[in-house]
């Protein structure tokens, strides 16, 4: 979700290794690019929220089972997607 606003990331810590969400069953994760890491991203802990910085060039998502995502420059929050089965609202699994 994009943010208005920067994160004060006084307090944050930042994830050097780029993985957003590893999947339970395949081991497949969401990451950022080396590359977009290389050239300014910064995703980053502030206590159990996950954020992204994705500086000017933008930044590109990848994963082992789909095409790259792009995004544009700013803030971002990772928000864990969830989906309703029927009874409840869960976490999706990767």
């Amino acid at each position: 979700m994009k943010l208005d606003e920067e994160v004060n990331s006084e307090n944050a810590a930042a994830v050097k290794s780029g993985i957003i969400a590893k999947g339970e069953t395949t081991g497949h994760a969401h990451r950022v690019s080396p590359s977009s890491m290389a050239q300014g991203a910064l995703l980053s802990l502030v206590g159990r929220s996950m954020f992204l910085r994705s500086p000017e060039v933008g930044t590109t998502i990848v994963h082992d089972e789909h095409g790259p995502i792009k995004l544009p420059a700013g803030a971002y929050a990772v928000v864990p997607q969830r989906e309703f089965d029927g009874l409840r609202w869960r976490q999706v699994l990767d």
